[in-house]
Order: C-alpha cells, then sequence, then structure tokens
C-alpha cells in the first residue's frame, strides 16, 4: 500500500502525518508510545476501501512539541485543522489508547462531520455510571507519568528497557508488537523533547477528566463502537461508551492486552469494516 507523509500548520503548530488507501477517510489518532506507524497494519488490511489519515499528535512523533495544549478539546482543534486543510469534509475517527479522549471530544465538536467514532483500549477519565472505576485506580503508570519531569529523569537513557516493558507486559502475547517496530518507537522517544512533549498527554488527565466530565453531560449521537482487551482494559471500554453515547457497539477482545491492532489484527479490522459499512 502506498504510504505518503504530509506536514501541516494548523491551530499555531506543525503536524506530520501519513496518508494511504481510498475510499472513506479514517482519521488514526494514535495512544502512547506510540505514532502514526500503529495504523500501518490496519492501512495494509483496509486501505482497498478506506483512505486513512493517520497524524503524530501533537507532542509525539515528527510533530511539534508545545509546552501547552494538551487538553482534549485542543487535539480535537488540531485534527479538524488538519482534515480542513486536506479539503476533508466527512470522516469516521479511529483513535486507540491515550488518542481516545480527544478522538471523544472531536466526535463532540465536529458538527456533525463525524460519521462515527471507534476507540480501542481507551481510559475514559471523569466519567461517573455504576461500577466505573478511574483509571488511575488500576495502572500504576498513569499518576507516574503525570509527574513529568520525574519520569523524564527516571527514563531518559533506559528508554528502550522502559518501553520494552509495555510491549511485552501490557500484551497477552509478549511477542505480539515485531522487534522492529519497537526498535522504531525506542528511536523516537530517544529524539530531542519527544519523551517530554509525549507525557504532555499523561500531565493533562486533571484537564481530560473535566472536559470528558463536560462533554458528555449530553450524550453522543454518532455512533460508537468500543472494544477492550481480555487482559487489558476488559469491560471497562464498552461500558463508558454505552455510558455516554446513545448507540454503542464493541465488547471484550478475548485472548488480547493493551495492543490490540497488533495482537487482533484480522478480528479488528472485521469489526472496524463491520461498524464503518454504510455510514460513508
Amino acid at each position: 500500500m502506498d504510504i505518503r507523509h504530509h506536514r501541516v500548520e494548523t491551530n499555531g503548530i506543525r503536524l506530520h502525518y501519513i496518508t494511504g488507501g481510498t475510499g472513506p477517510v479514517v482519521l488514526g489518532m494514535h495512544g502512547w508510545p506510540e505514532s502514526h506507524r500503529q495504523y500501518r497494519p490496519l492501512i495494509d488490511r483496509l486501505g482497498d476501501r478506506y483512505r486513512f489519515f493517520a497524524p503524530d499528535l501533537r507532542g509525539c512523533g515528527d510533530s511539534d512539541k508545545p509546552q501547552s495544549g494538551y487538553e482534549p478539546t485542543a487535539i480535537a482543534s488540531d485534527m479538524l485543522g488538519l482534515l480542513d486543510e486536506a479539503g476533508v469534509e466527512h470522516f469516521h475517527i479511529l483513535s486507540h489508547d491515550l488518542g481516545g479522549p480527544p478522538a471523544v471530544a472531536l466526535a463532540y465538536l465536529s458538527g456533525g462531520r463525524a460519521l462515527s467514532l471507534a476507540t480501542i483500549e481507551t481510559p475514559f477519565f471523569g466519567l461517573d455510571y455504576p461500577g466505573y472505576v478511574d483509571p488511575q485506580v488500576a495502572y500504576w503508570h498513569l499518576g507516574m507519568h503525570r509527574n513529568m519531569d520525574v519520569t523524564r529523569m527516571l527514563v531518559e537513557g533506559r528508554e528502550e528497557q522502559y518501553l520494552r516493558h509495555f510491549f511485552r507486559d501490557f500484551a497477552y502475547n509478549p511477542d505480539a508488537v515485531p522487534e522492529e517496530e519497537v526498535q522504531a518507537y525506542v528511536a523516537a522517544m530517544r529524539q530531542p523533547g519527544t519523551l517530554r512533549g509525549s507525557l504532555n498527554l499523561y500531565g493533562s488527565i486533571p484537564q481530560i477528566a473535566a472536559e470528558t466530565r463536560q462533554l458528555t453531560a449530553q450524550q453522543l449521537i454518532v455512533p460508537m463502537m468500543a472494544w477492550g482487551g481480555r487482559s487489558s482494559f476488559g469491560t471497562h471500554c464498552i461500558d463508558s461508551a454505552n455510558a455516554i453515547a446513545t448507540e454503542a457497539y464493541g465488547g471484550v477482545v478475548e485472548e488480547c492486552g493493551h495492543w490490540v491492532f497488533q495482537e487482533r489484527t484480522s478480528f479488528i479490522c472485521d469489526q472496524l469494516d463491520r461498524f464503518w459499512a454504510g455510514k460513508a
């Protein structure tokens, strides 16, 4: 599949993104510690039916790394500016991990342009429904990463050991993320500014919770799909989708951890294809 690289200036920063495929547009918003690269397996599988736009979010990859603007609504504005510059009117939203909160904000703020929202292995902060557990209770690294400068002090020079822990121990199959991908993310995290910039996605968790709580006071009318890995977020994702959306699909991916796109590529591609069908 032909992949093309682009840069765009929007919302006061410069973003890097890739495009690939043909058909209705899918905007892919990555999580941590990944980048646009995590959408390559999906482009390979679904690029004959969908055109993917996969940016490096602010603070990550080859995009700018400003000191501020990591709230969900700010990142959603980045995405709308990117799509405006590319001449895209309607689009599906697909997200993973901490790409999820700004993806939810984008679905709310898109003014009818979003055709659907799919959130995969997303932590939902700021919600309040029966059985809801704040992800900060269950995942030690969320609190640590909020202390961005302390985390940088501890991780710099040890990026490979640290990232390898997440890619192996947060997976059902420890070898699911290919070694070349691990090395690519390690190399990217060692670039000046990337570790500190990407940690802003965690440093903004209080703002994420506040904005999500405010946005979800009204139910989301954009069709929503949410999946969590059985060995990771479990039912948290679909339970949260049911709490905020009028139309929610998804569930739990068996024999799967956090890295759904790599661990269960065929399964998630089939689910996404069915979900997107007829919504263009």
